[in-house]
């Protein structure tokens, strides 16, 4: 019970051997604070004992998911706040079953699409592997949830020639930073994150190309020959940079917060580009796909080894880049054309006789 001390009254409440109290201004709002402290330490007491509610299961792999990328976490972020909403911030980690997955999924199927859901699913799985991994969860809900079928749309990759009159409207400095992308294959970030000291090596002439795309989230470095332009073009950089102090190849020059700092976007400048050489918009991943096209399509390099330039780790995702670019495959299909097949031809009794023949 609350007690009177000087012009205010104390609100005390004893829950497993400890005090918590508080002072408030009348005895009615003590009384009622007390009731409400002692109702939410027995349910905490009771979510205990039960095990990990939603909110915090979500919050420790937040915590955990902060060593992957920037868009790796906001996805997974945005999933917490979906399935919070969904089965309620309170609820049991261990009292969620597949068919509350499943009915989630379903939902987000019709409300977004199937490939959202899809995506969905695949977070999901992750939380609950590594819930299992990590906090020993006794199952995972999601294991025996499947794929929803979609129809895959497909990505732009520029036409050989779009990509020439993109590189002749690029001044030198723009040139560089095509030419690390369109003799590399490489990630955006990756790029971005280039340092002169640690992945440029003009001795051997080598770069350095690094992803998180791991299971663990840890960078993953491979070592890549410099083709003779790409190393005429970065020697060239390093003899005119403009910001000789930096150890990073490219830093943002434009006035603002991030002036002489690595880049993290530049959405501006593909865009632009693009722009002043007249063609259909395009960004660096598409550079990613056209690279992986052209070694395919016109110099026959294997998928095999086409996966190893661009790091994939299953030959799948490798073969959905590659991509027909130069349309050399017209005159094959000319070939189906009904100009092409002849007309009003009778076999004479000969051929007949000769055709039944290979037939039995």
């Amino acid at each position: 019970m609350p007690y009177k001390q000087n012009k205010k009254w104390r609100a005390v409440v004893t829950f497993r051997g400890r005090r918590y109290q508080t002072l408030c201004k009348t005895k009615k709002e003590a009384i009622a604070w007390e009731n409400q402290t002692r109702e939410e330490l027995a349910l905490n007491e009771e979510r205990l004992q039960k095990g990990m509610d939603l909110m915090t299961f979500c919050n420790k792999y937040l915590d955990y998911a902060n060593r992957f990328t920037r868009r790796t976490y906001e996805e997974k972020k945005a999933l917490s706040r979906r399935i919070i909403k969904a089965w309620g911030l309170n609820t049991i980690v261990d009292q969620i079953n597949s068919d509350m997955v499943l009915t989630y999924l379903d939902d987000q199927a019709k409300v977004r699409s199937a490939n959202a859901s899809n995506k969905d699913r695949k977070n999901l799985l992750a939380l609950w592997n590594w819930g299992q991994d990590i906090l020993d969860l006794s199952g995972n809900p999601v294991a025996k949830t499947k794929k929803r079928p979609h129809d895959r749309k497909p990505q732009y990759t520029p036409p050989t020639e779009d990509v020439l009159r993109v590189i002749a409207v690029a001044n030198r400095e723009e040139r560089v930073f095509l030419d690390c992308y369109l003799n590399t294959g490489a990630r955006r970030s990756e790029i971005f994150r280039w340092t002169w000291t640690e992945d440029i090596n003009f001795e051997k002439r080598q770069c350095r190309l690094g992803t998180r795309k791991t299971k663990d989230a840890s960078m993953e470095y491979v070592w890549f020959p410099l083709s003779d332009e790409l190393y005429e073009s970065l020697w060239w950089w390093w003899n005119n940079r403009k910001f000789k102090n930096s150890p990073y190849v490219f830093v943002s020059h434009q006035p603002g917060p991030n002036y002489g700092k690595p880049y993290k976007v530049r959405r501006k400048f593909m865009r632009g580009l693009c722009k002043r050489a007249g063609v259909r918009p395009f960004g660096f991943h598409a550079l990613r796909r056209y690279v992986a096209s052209v070694l395919a399509d016109t110099h026959k390099v294997s998928a095999k080894r086409i996966q190893r330039i661009l790091r994939h780790k299953n030959l799948s995702t490798t073969e959905r880049y590659i991509q027909n670019i130069n349309g050399d495959l017209k005159s094959t299909f000319d070939l189906l054309s009904q100009s092409k097949i002849p007309q009003d031809h009778t076999p004479n009794k000969k051929e007949a006789s000769h055709e039944k023949a290979n037939f039995l």
